[in-house]
């Protein structure tokens, strides 16, 4: 059993932070979880309600939002400052990613350990040298001394791959959130919505947002019970989850058959600017 702070950042998903605080409580049992949520939306009346509060080990709430991408790495940076010293892992969490069960997390410590790596996330688009950073596991020690890897005001995804590799750092892909982005050509797919995948049955998680899903926050429910093939949600819809389950893993394992650049091009690096805010 590992002592790990889960580190999330949230804006105005709050009603998504309520599910996702839920599911961490109800199904997350293989460690000794320290939930750490860092907050800048409630000057827009973006308020976390009482219940959540509840389940919430240290909530810290920042006045000044900064902006988009900016607003990213502030919330980070603030969570570092709040992470117990006692937790050797962190996960950042966006509050719109929900999982069932922690066995991703005890299963990714122990790569970590296993490679000497520092950083555990899925790579975002294949085709360049990417890191998703809505669900990552890493050891606390690295981000705290390396803050640095936290400080980006354009796309987080190309700056954080970039810095860990500039600075000669190990990272591994969590192949279980993958694939996440189609091919550009590819522009109507089952799952897919916007060309990306929401679902991923692998490690029973959903990423949605909300507002880009036909159905909302209903819809997302029903597809984390597909994923997790079970009735956590009790929904309306039809309870065909084993079925469902079925054609989203047949529909991922066939999206591989797809082209992409990357089959006969190396991984691009794309160098991002970054200047401090």
């Amino acid at each position: 059993m590992y002592k790990v702070c889960v580190l999330i950042r949230v804006y105005n998903r709050i009603e998504d932070l309520k599910y996702c605080i839920k599911i961490i409580r109800d199904t997350w049992k293989l460690n000794d979880y320290y939930v750490l949520v860092i907050a800048n939306g409630t000057n827009d009346g973006y308020i976390i309600d009482e219940e959540t509060k509840g389940k919430i080990d240290k909530l810290i709430e920042i006045e000044n939002n900064i902006g988009h991408y900016n607003g990213n790495s502030q919330l980070l940076l603030e969570g570092l400052k709040h992470i117990p010293d006692s937790c050797d892992y962190t996960l950042l969490l966006e509050a719109d990613t929900w999982t069932y069960g922690d066995e991703l997390v005890s299963t990714y410590i122990g790569k970590l350990q296993e490679e000497g790596a520092v950083w555990a996330s899925a790579q975002w688009y294949n085709y360049f040298l990417t890191l998703a950073t809505d669900y990552v596991i890493t050891k606390t020690q690295f981000i705290k001394n390396e803050p640095k890897v936290l400080t980006f005001v354009g796309p987080p995804e190309y700056y954080v791959a970039r810095f860990l590799k500039d600075n000669n750092y190990r990272f591994i892909y969590i192949k279980e959130n993958m694939p996440i982005n189609l091919p550009r050509y590819v522009k109507k797919y089952p799952f897919a919505p916007t060309g990306r995948f929401f679902s991923f049955p692998e490690s029973k998680m959903v990423t949605h947002h909300v507002e880009v899903v036909n159905g909302g926050m209903e819809r997302k429910k029903y597809d984390f019970n597909v994923v997790a093939n079970t009735n956590y949600f009790d929904l309306s819809y039809p309870k065909s989850y084993s079925l469902q389950h079925l054609k989203l893993k047949t529909a991922i394992m066939l999206s591989y058959l797809f082209p992409y650049k990357s089959w006969i091009i190396k991984s691009k690096d794309i160098k991002i600017i970054n200047k401090p805010f």
